[in-house]
């Protein structure tokens, strides 16, 4: 066995032995380690910081700290509560986990129409396939994930993920995946996590919008294969009522007037109502703002030039 394997069979036997303990020594667990972040900073704290600085300035320093604290408490329930999702029941899953506004997909599935979902990294996304109890059984369920660098990792996530059925696409891969389905005539509602800064190299980086009062770098990957299928879009509300808890539902998406991508900048404006609504459960430790428009100007000239 070589040692990538032996690492991977070692992380996943890890995982799937911390996921059997029961959920209020899981909880246990993670206090401590949210304390420890919180206290010693040792979880790109600066990063936290600095996103928190620019994008809600409004923030007094003391409101600041307790949005950081808030956070690394609900990044540390997220891994664990993740982590269970490797031996939880379903019965015990569909106690924590409630849906609302999925009627509103019986008129797509009468048209026979594809579906995109939009959502971000907020509350605990892991727990959003689990929307597929409650969708039409006529449409093909998928993701859209970026692999981890790290084959291990990638192997716990990609189990934790399969739990509930749906297609697990690369993100490299998902044009030409999903207009193949399209046209083996299978209709499909594909969940696409769009929050993130666009890979350098990969999308063009000519496409920026306004968020969280930031000038904003987008990839519109989601919404040019949607057109393309002659898809809907849907915005997925997550929110999270008390610890353990995830509420989710779906909301139609108006386009924004006047954008060359109206659905994806709307997407990202009724995302943006969603973090105010409570800051402490978004990805703040993710560099969303480490790619500046003179720098994606100054790459795109150089190609032209």
């Amino acid at each position: 066995m070589d040692k990538q394997r032996l690492k991977t069979s070692i992380v996943t036997a890890l995982a799937e032995g911390a996921s059997r303990l029961p959920m209020p020594v899981l909880y246990g667990i993670s206090s401590g380690l949210s304390a420890l972040m919180s206290r010693f900073r040792i979880y790109r704290y600066k990063v936290i910081e600095d996103n928190l600085r620019k994008a809600m300035p409004e923030l007094s320093d003391r409101e600041r700290k307790k949005v950081i604290k808030r956070y690394y408490s609900h990044l540390a329930d997220s891994i664990v509560e993740t982590l269970k999702l490797l031996s939880i029941s379903d019965k015990e899953l569909k106690e924590k986990v409630e849906f609302h506004g999925f009627e509103q997909l019986d008129a797509d599935v009468a048209a026979g129409r594809p579906v995109i979902l939009y959502l971000g990294h907020y509350g605990n996304w892991e727990l959003v396939p689990a929307i597929t109890w409650v969708l039409p059984k006529e449409f093909t369920c998928a993701q859209i994930y970026r692999p981890f660098s790290d084959g291990a990792s990638s192997e716990v996530m990609y189990r934790i993920r399969n739990r509930f059925g749906a297609l697990n696409i690369p993100q490299r891969q998902a044009f030409r995946t999903l207009v193949r389905l399209k046209n083996e005539g299978k209709q499909t509602i594909t969940g696409f996590i769009a929050d993130q800064r666009p890979n350098e190299g990969g999308d063009r980086l000519q496409h920026w919008t306004t968020f969280m009062g930031l000038d904003t770098p987008f990839a519109p990957g989601g919404e040019e294969i949607g057109n393309r299928i002659g898809a809907r879009f849907y915005y997925l509300d997550v929110d999270s009522p008390k610890r353990g808890h995830c509420s989710i539902t779906l909301v139609p998406i108006v386009p924004a007037e006047g954008e060359e991508y109206p659905y994806t900048v709307a997407y990202m404006r009724m995302l943006e109502k969603t973090i105010r609504r409570n800051p402490a459960l978004w990805l703040w430790s993710h560099k969303r703002w480490s790619i500046q428009r003179q720098k994606a100007d100054a790459n795109e000239n150089d190609e032209t030039t």
